[in-house]
């Protein structure tokens, strides 16, 4: 069931931290996302160090050209490839005010890496301002400039010498990054006028649906301006957990795009996951059958709870969790009986969650606490047990 519009996007975002993917794991995404009625593919790891850290530093011959065949193998296949620079952290910005003649080092950098990933084979290029420090408005050379008006200034002369609509990650990429600046979304909009497609996360860097309060914002996504960047299931700001549940969101008839784990074959199922609750309204129903069809014991549905959902920004209190009699059974099977690709890339998870529950029931002595804990957590435990 195909349930887009041609000029939406619906794909993968490799925009996570602690893991890189290799080729062979991108190209398993790509044939993922075609299976699953999707169209799109974000290349923007933070970890690729030439996206990122050293964004003046060309990419190698070698890297290129399996850039090209990944590309080559999206474009058989269906699947746009966004490809993302993020020069925000250091990028001169005194460049884009300079007059027409004057030195353009980091502009012309920029503009160069930007027409060799498209003479490679990217579809679209996006500018990505997010995580970075909120100094702009400090840095002595830029005191005179506006920080959202650089940034979507910026975007304009890259799009203008390139020919094509930039895409662009904000820096304040969710409402509740406003108040580190509470102007930087009405200038930067402002100054891109419309003519650039805006990833945004919505209230909270991490939801269960999209909404904002931040009118332009609003007004954009009513014009398909805005891409939805969903982080439910993205677990790179809280390592020690992983998230497993039903995907909560409904067909929105707009472009959303999700950040995964860069674990291969966690994100291969959660994009069926994504397809298949996206689709219909009983959303355990449909997440149960995935979960089964995968070859996935059903003790991971007797377990679920533990797995379902992060926790958002507005939740106060603990949530009330259920534990089952023969939870340590169910953790037992998965743990050391069931044996697959996708054990392996969850075991830390179960055995961690199981090392948890027995302490909570106090049933883990001192010397194992000490064994497995890092020190703070022994600290606390061990104090609360005197």
């Amino acid at each position: 069931m195909k349930y887009l519009r041609t000029n939406n996007y619906l794909g993968y975002i490799e925009g996570y931290y602690g893991n890189l993917l290799n080729w062979r794991d991108r190209n398993s995404i790509v044939l993922s996302l075609k299976q699953n009625n999707m169209n799109a593919y974000f290349y923007a790891p933070k970890e690729d160090l030439n996206h990122r850290f050293d964004w003046r530093k060309k990419y190698s011959k070698i890297w290129l050209n399996k850039f090209s065949h990944f590309c080559l193998n999206a474009k058989k296949n269906k699947i746009k490839i966004i490809v993302g620079v993020s020069p925000g952290a250091d990028f001169n910005f005194s460049e884009i005010y300079q007059k027409e003649k004057s030195p353009k080092y980091d502009l012309n950098t920029l503009l160069d890496k930007c027409k060799i990933l498209i003479n490679y084979g990217a579809d679209e290029i996006a500018l990505l301002f997010d995580d970075i420090p909120n100094v702009f408005s400090k840095l002595s050379k830029f005191k005179n400039y506006n920080e959202g008006k650089s940034h979507g200034k910026l975007v304009k002369i890259l799009s203008k010498k390139l020919n094509r609509e930039i895409f662009v990650v904000p820096r304040i990429y969710a409402d509740e990054l406003i108040s580190e600046n509470s102007t930087y979304i009405d200038d930067l909009i402002l100054e891109l006028n419309g003519n650039s497609n805006l990833f945004y996360c919505g209230k909270f860097i991490v939801n269960q649906k999209f909404e904002t309060d931040q009118k332009k914002i609003k007004c954009l996504f009513d014009k398909n301006k805005v891409i939805y960047w969903d982080n439910f299931y993205a677990n790179d700001y809280c390592p020690n957990k992983i998230f497993l549940g039903p995907y909560p969101f409904d067909n929105m008839k707009k472009s959303l795009m999700f950040n995964l784990t860069g674990l291969i074959n966690t994100d291969k199922l959660l994009i069926q996951i994504i397809n298949n609750c996206l689709k219909n309204k009983n959303k355990i129903a449909e997440w149960e059958k995935t979960i089964l069809k995968n070859q996935i014991p059903n003790s991971l549905i007797k377990i679920v709870d533990f797995f379902e959902s992060p926790t958002f920004s507005f939740e106060k209190k603990i949530r009330k969790i259920s534990i089952p009699k023969n939870i340590f059974k169910h953790l037992d099977f998965l743990l050391w009986k069931w044996k697959s690709p996708l054990s392996r890339e969850w075991y830390n998870y179960l055995l961690m969650l199981k090392q948890d529950l027995e302490i909570l029931s106090n049933n883990f002595n001192e010397n194992r606490i000490m064994k497995l804990k890092t020190y703070p957590l022994q600290k606390l435990l061990l104090k609360r047990r005197t």
